[in-house]
C-alpha cells in the first residue's frame, strides 16, 4: 500500500499551496478533494489582496502583511512553473470609508476629488477616499496555475470523494478513509474549509458563510482594450474587483445560510444598481456570471492553524474572507510545522486547541 508524507483534505487554495510548498520540500503528497479541485471558496473569491482593510482582524496583522509581501514572489514562481498567469494586478485600490474608519496601513494616503477624476475617470462617486497599495489576483487563474504546477511536480490527486474520518492506529494519524478507499499518510491536514468539521474524529469548527457575486462584461460592440476600471474600487455597499481582461467582478454579501448556495436575483440587482452608483458605465455592462459561495468561517472568526489533538493530525481553514490573501503565508507556516521545523510566526492564537 502507498503512503504519502502528507495527506491534505481539501483542494482549494490553501490546501493547493500548502502541496506546492511541501513538494518543493520534497515530501510526498496526495490532495483527496470531494468534487473537484478549486470549485468552492476559491472559485467564489474576489481575489483582493487586501491587506490594509480597516476590518481585518488585529490578531491576524502580521500574518496578513507578510504574505501580501509574498504575493509577488509566489506568483512569479508559480507563473513560471505553470506557464499561466493568475492575473496579478498592482494598479492599488481606491476606497471610500465612513467618517469614522480609517485604513488599515500607513502606506494609504488620502485622494482629493481631482486624484480620483484623473485615476478613474469613470468614477463619478465622490466621499473621504484613499490610495491603498494593494494587489489583486484572479482566483480561478491561480488555482488552475497551482493545481496545473501540481500534477507536473508529481502530487498525487483524489477527486469526487469526500473524506469521512481521519484513520487511527496506535494513538495517531495513519491516514484518511473515504466512503470508497483508504489512503495512508504519515501526517494528515484538514483544508476543507467549511465542510471541515465533518470529518471525524475531532471535527474542526468551521461553518459556511455564503457570498454572492456578479460578474459583468462589455457590451458587444467596439470598446476599449482591458478593463474599464483600472483600480480595486471598495465603497461600504460594494466592491469592484477588474480583471485584465475587461470582466468585472462585484461582490460581495455576508449570509449566515448554512450551506445554501442559491443566488439571489434581487441581490444581483442590488449589487449591479450599487457598482453602477460607484461608476455609471458599469449600469450599461452586461451581467455575464453569477454564483454564490461558501466561506469557511470559525467560532471567532480567525484561521485555525496547526496541530491538533491527535499527533499527526493539522488544520489548515477558518480563513473566513481571507483565503486568497493568506494562502502564501499558511503554506509557508503550516510546511514549516510538517517538516518539524519552527515556524516563523507565533500560531497560538489560531491553534484548534483554542476550542477544546
Amino acid at each position: 500500500m502507498k503512503t504519502w508524507d502528507v495527506v491534505i483534505i481539501g483542494g482549494g487554495v490553501i490546501g493547493l499551496s500548502l502541496a506546492w510548498r511541501l513538494r518543493r520540500d520534497g515530501a510526498s503528497v496526495l490532495i483527496v478533494e470531494k468534487s473537484e479541485p478549486a470549485r468552492e471558496a476559491t472559485h467564489a473569491a474576489g481575489g483582493m489582496i487586501a491587506h490594509c482593510d480597516p476590518h481585518n482582524p488585529p490578531a491576524l496583522a502580521s500574518l496578513i502583511a507578510a504574505s501580501a509581501r509574498m504575493y509577488p514572489e509566489f506568483v512569479r514562481e508559480l507563473r513560471e512553473a505553470s506557464f499561466e498567469s493568475p492575473d496579478l494586478r498592482n494598479a492599488g485600490t481606491l476606497a471610500f470609508f465612513e467618517q469614522d474608519e480609517s485604513p488599515g496601513c500607513d502606506a494609504a494616503r488620502a485622494i482629493t476629488d481631482d486624484d480620483l477624476t484623473r485615476l478613474e475617470p469613470f468614477v463619478s462617486l465622490r466621499g473621504r477616499s484613499f490610495f491603498l497599495p494593494e494587489s489583486s489576483v484572479d482566483p480561478r487563474k491561480l488555482a488552475s496555475a497551482l493545481e496545473k504546477t501540481l500534477r507536473q511536480s508529481g502530487v498525487d490527486f483524489v477527486t469526487g470523494s469526500p473524506v469521512n474520518e481521519v484513520a487511527v492506529l496506535g494513538g495517531r494519524t495513519a491516514g484518511v478513509r473515504t466512503a470508497k478507499s483508504f489512503y495512508a499518510g504519515d501526517a494528515v491536514v484538514n483544508c476543507a474549509g467549511a465542510w471541515a468539521s465533518m470529518i471525524r474524529p475531532l471535527g474542526v469548527p468551521t461553518r459556511p458563510v455564503k457570498g454572492q457575486m456578479v460578474c459583468v462584461v462589455p457590451p458587444p460592440g467596439p470598446h476599449r482594450p482591458g478593463p474599464l476600471i483600472q483600480h480595486v474600487i471598495r465603497t461600504p455597499e460594494v466592491y469592484i474587483i477588474p480583471r485584465s481582461d475587461g470582466r468585472i467582478v462585484l461582490g460581495a454579501t455576508v449570509e449566515e445560510a448554512g450551506f445554501d448556495k442559491r443566488v439571489d436575483p434581487d441581490t444581483v440587482q442590488r449589487l449591479h444598481q450599487a457598482a453602477a452608483n460607484v461608476a455609471p458605465a458599469i449600469g450599461e455592462m452586461r451581467i455575464h456570471e453569477v454564483w454564490a459561495g461558501l466561506r469557511p468561517g470559525s467560532p471567532d472568526d480567525l484561521p485555525i492553524l496547526g496541530p491538533t489533538a491527535l499527533p499527526g493530525y493539522f488544520a489548515a481553514t477558518g480563513h473566513y474572507r481571507d483565503g486568497i490573501l493568506l494562502a502564501p503565508i499558511t503554506a509557508h507556516v503550516m510546511a514549516q510545522l510538517l517538516t518539524v521545523r519552527k515556524p516563523d510566526f507565533d500560531l497560538a492564537a489560531f491553534s484548534p486547541l483554542r476550542f477544546r
